[in-house]
């Protein structure tokens, strides 16, 4: 086999794998089921969930940086198997059923830390193999976890009026242990010095301010002004993206009168956009340049916001904008990982990345702080208490 369709293999298992994480991004799915077997009042289980559910971001870079050391030295096939372990194996183990704080230690810790082992060394492993399309080949990577949503949502809808909430976790446990385990087997990292055939890599322009050829390890990149600059960046590029994932569904049926199936089309909208930002944003990067690409999506996302500020009841705008902000906040996602190998190097590509990335657990944290601070009086209760429980509220009261 050349090393050309190699990493075109090795490109597809990535997306497999990742494919399989989008099981963590269906949760209005089984929210509801999970809190009717566990016999949780419906509000107390809102907000237990939000915290759930905040669990399964913030712990994501945790996962990345205890496996970047081992993928920087070439151990990807035990990384990412050990990532569909706890991955896989946390949802196993959710269905068995237990107290609030065992969901919280299985699908939330543990599916997060498991997610971070596999996802960061994927990233870290396409950005290599692929020096001459790094923003195609990550935006591909991380685009497939956008499309998790699309394909399980409907999986684990069926699986769950089938056989019931905690059998369809078992399924997707023993499902996904399978199939990232497989993909664990065909990933590896390129030789070193690895150049596809025919691509000469560009210099860099004498005095720029940009992609580098050092290969930096964390501690020397967190003393470069470039790394907080990105990390700023990339606390503000998600911020609105979180914000709009998470509250998606209950503005569309508070605000704007939507049914909850209406709703749920507004959170798949937003996927899909999400997952199609990935890998647009990652392509039209490695042409017109990674900032330019970056500072576009600012600029659309700002848009979107002022436009959705005033008219957010209004379903012919409130679309669009969710639209727009999914687009954008999976452009987000799309450039950063290639931003990163450039400005940092690749040999420590995927701690240095884990690092960076923390910028998104801030925001998971931070983000239901603002909306809970700055939301409008007088939209019904959505601003008196904390989002997760109010913003989950609607799917309870559609189904009683």
């Amino acid at each position: 086999m050349t090393a050309s369709t190699k990493r075109w293999l090795i490109l597809l298992a990535g997306l497999v794998a990742n494919l399989c994480q989008g099981v963590a991004y269906t949760s209005s799915i089984f929210m509801l089921p999970l809190g009717e077997v566990m016999q949780r009042p419906a509000e107390t289980w809102a907000r237990e969930w939000g915290i759930i559910f905040a669990m399964t971001l913030a712990f994501l870079p945790v996962g990345m940086l205890l496996s970047g050391k081992l993928a920087d030295l070439g151990y990807t096939r035990f990384t990412i198997g050990l990532g569909a372990l706890f991955f896989g194996g946390g949802l196993l183990m959710v269905g068995r059923g237990g107290s609030v704080a065992y969901i919280a230690c299985t699908l939330g810790l543990m599916t997060s830390v498991g997610s971070g082992f596999a996802y960061g060394t994927i990233i870290g492993a396409c950005v290599r193999w692929f020096p001459d399309r790094r923003g195609l080949a990550s935006g591909l990577a991380v685009a497939a976890v956008g499309v998790g949503p699309i394909v399980l949502a409907p999986i684990a809808s069926r699986l769950t009026a089938a056989y019931g909430v905690l059998h369809m976790f078992t399924i997707l446990g023993v499902a996904t242990l399978i199939l990232m385990g497989l993909a664990a087997l065909c990933v590896s990292n390129p030789p070193a010095g690895y150049v596809p055939a025919g691509w000469t890599p560009p210099a860099p322009a004498a005095g720029a301010v940009g992609p580098t050829r050092e290969n930096l390890n964390w501690k020397a990149m967190l003393g470069r002004p470039r790394f907080w600059l990105l990390y700023v960046t990339y606390f503000c590029g998600v911020f609105a993206g979180i914000l709009v994932n998470g509250l998606a569904a209950p503005i569309a049926i508070e605000l704007a009168n939507f049914t909850r199936n209406q709703a749920t089309g507004a959170v798949m909208l937003f996927a899909l956009c999400s997952a199609g930002g990935r890998v647009l944003w990652g392509f039209l990067s490695d042409k017109f340049g990674r900032i330019f690409m970056i500072g576009l999506a600012f600029i659309l996302t700002a848009a979107a916001m002022f436009v959705l500020h005033g008219h957010v009841g209004t379903p012919g705008v409130l679309m669009p904008c969710i639209a727009m902000a999914g687009l954008c906040y999976g452009g987000i996602f799309g450039t950063f990982p290639s931003l990163s190998a450039e400005s940092f190097g690749v040999k420590n590509a995927a701690v240095n990345l884990a690092v960076l990335f923390t910028s998104f657990s801030l925001v998971a944290v931070l983000a239901p702080q603002v909306w809970r601070i700055t939301a409008p009086a007088g939209r019904k209760n959505i601003q008196k208490r904390f989002w997760w429980q109010d913003a989950l509220q609607p799917w309870a009261s559609s189904c009683r």
